[in-house]
């Protein structure tokens, strides 16, 4: 994704601010699964030094999630804040958790990856509408009528309940 692409070879050393839109084709083109629609804002601040560089990136905006208790879209409320430690190394193998390694051929770095990451990682794992002022779920209420349906619990059959007096001698 060019429009994602910083090529900070070019750059003189000091601090840089970028600003990228995410929005439905993004998440398009990187193939994404659960997140496949939003209107995010990203900026990107990229401080470069002789031998490292770091960065921080602020996103803010909404996704649409599909509900897990009704099926409705619903957008949801992103805003995180990362900060990266970018690394040039000759060996660009070298692999640690908070600290990414480029090679002295790379030219430019593809943040696209980094924003999908962090939009990922706000993603709740039960998704569900936020309530309502009043504490009613915000659901369709036509969905929670047939969820409320089919889910009542029958009435146990009362010959098993004379079953559970049963006492066994150890």
């Amino acid at each position: 994704m060019v429009e994602y692409l910083i090529p900070f070879k070019g750059l003189s050393i000091g601090k840089h601010d970028f600003q990228f839109h995410v929005d439905e084709l993004f998440f398009v083109e990187k193939k994404s699964d659960i997140v496949t629609e939003g209107d995010l804002t990203v900026d990107f601040t990229l401080d470069k030094q002789s031998r490292n560089m770091t960065s921080d990136m602020s996103i803010k905006g909404t996704i649409s999630l599909i509900c897990d208790r009704c099926v409705d879209k619903f957008d949801y409320p992103i805003d995180v804040t990362y900060h990266q430690i970018f690394k040039f190394a000759n060996a660009p193998d070298i692999q640690e958790d908070d600290i990414i390694y480029l090679g002295d051929k790379e030219y430019q770095l593809d943040v696209s990856e980094l924003i999908l990451e962090n939009i990922l990682l706000q993603v709740p794992i039960r998704k569900v509408h936020p309530d309502n002022e009043d504490g009613t779920p915000a659901c369709n209420p036509k969905q929670l009528k047939l969820i409320n349906k089919f889910t009542k619990k029958k009435q146990v059959d009362p010959r098993w309940d004379a079953l559970k007096n049963i006492k066994f001698d150890d």
